[in-house]
């Protein structure tokens, strides 16, 4: 089996997930590179892994010539990052958000097509053996007709609408949003399915990663199935199967009648972990996708459709709840103001950084961390 390639461009806490599963996935990737702009860590990071260290993106790429490379850097220059790889034909794995805005995203799509290499997003919680169980359920018709759902997510309100997405199998069509009042809930959005499912979310300081896929005949609360009949409360079991250092997921469960089982693709790989799991099945599609010509994924339209959802619910709240269309018709006042904000920190419209801008360091500010996580910062 062809082994490609890989750099990881970025070594924080999310390159260094990655970097704990991509060494288990050895039939399919050697990691050559990593580039950081804090020399230290970099050095560092190469030496733990084996690989050499950079602190210059276009350097690595000239040096290595990677097949495959991790984009796992701060989301604003995310699009900076994938047009250097496009260029010199290099495929991507990018870290979530895909982008900070859907501008910047179709920057990301724009730029993969047109060199004509593959563009995957490591979007995890989808990927969660759990999650994948939850899809079945909804599939085998155990909750009835889905009506409505609830969600709250407060690391990352994209990887939520990944998940709700999934467990769905359909498209939002229209939203309302609010930044209510005080702090426990940052930000609300009314979402509209196709289908006439209707439901709620909310960045919830209180109810933090938590959501509901609720039907006419039981609902899925969190990690739990609830039947109106028969069965009651039943827990989704996640099983492992050998001993460390060889343990590894096995498949996710819940014990109905007959049973309905997620088994896991990966149990050749050591992976005892939900994330490792999701980690690695995001590598393997890109792989998948490379050397055998398989569709990915996700893929970028899926990474864009996540950040397009909550886009919307924050034009919306800007705009005090009026009711935004999806697919977005152009780019939103929102995501003018977002991109004016972080022109004061680069000097120059995000949408055109170059390779040099990637070399800049610093810390992001409070008001605009807040302002990606939640939007926060317009109801100055």
């Amino acid at each position: 089996m062809a082994v490609l390639n890989a750099v990881v461009i970025g070594s924080g806490g999310r390159a260094r997930a990655h970097l704990a599963v991509i060494p288990k996935l050895s039939d399919r990737y050697r990691l050559v590179g990593v580039c950081d702009i804090d020399e230290e860590r970099a050095r560092t990071v190469g030496a733990e892994m084996g690989a050499r260290a950079y602190t210059d993106l276009e350097a690595m790429l000239d040096k290595e010539k990677p097949d495959v490379g991790l984009i796992a850097v701060q989301p604003e220059i995310h699009h900076a990052v994938a047009g250097v790889l496009a260029e010199r034909k290099v495929h991507m794995l990018t870290e979530t958000p895909i982008a900070l805005t859907v501008p910047c995203a179709d920057a990301m799509i724009r730029a993969t097509a047109e060199n004509g290499v593959f563009l995957e997003v490591s979007e995890n919680v989808r990927r969660w053996p759990h999650e994948r169980l939850k899809r079945k359920i909804v599939e085998r018709g155990l909750i009835g007709e889905v009506r409505t759902f609830y969600l709250s997510y407060t690391s990352g309100a994209y990887h939520g609408v990944s998940a709700v997405r999934a467990i769905l199998g359909t498209e939002a069509r229209g939203v309302t949003g609010a930044f209510p009042d005080g702090e426990a809930i940052r930000e609300r959005g009314r979402i509209e399915w196709s289908g006439g499912i209707r439901g709620t979310y909310e960045y919830n300081t209180e109810r933090k990663n938590y959501w509901e896929i609720i039907g006419t005949g039981g609902a899925i609360r969190g990690r739990e199935l609830h039947l109106y009949e028969g069965d009651g409360k039943l827990d989704l079991v996640t099983e492992t199967i050998g001993e460390a250092p060889r343990k590894t997921v096995r498949r996710a469960c819940v014990g109905t009648e007959p049973e309905v089982s997620w088994e896991s693709h990966l149990q050749a790989y050591a992976l005892p972990e939900a994330d490792g799991v999701a980690i690695a099945d995001a590598w393997c599609s890109l792989y998948d996708t490379v050397v055998h010509g398989k569709a990915l994924d996700y893929g970028g339209e899926n990474g864009r459709r996540d950040i397009e959802l909550l886009m919307g619910v924050r034009e919306s709240a800007l705009k005090h709840g009026e009711k935004i269309a999806l697919p977005l018709a152009g780019m939103t006042e929102y995501e003018t103001r977002v991109h004016s904000a972080f022109e004061k920190v680069y000097g120059t419209d995000i949408l055109d950084l170059k390779p040099r801008h990637l070399k800049q360091k610093y810390s992001l500010p409070d008001h605009l961390r807040d302002l990606v996580l939640y939007g926060r910062m317009l109801g100055k």
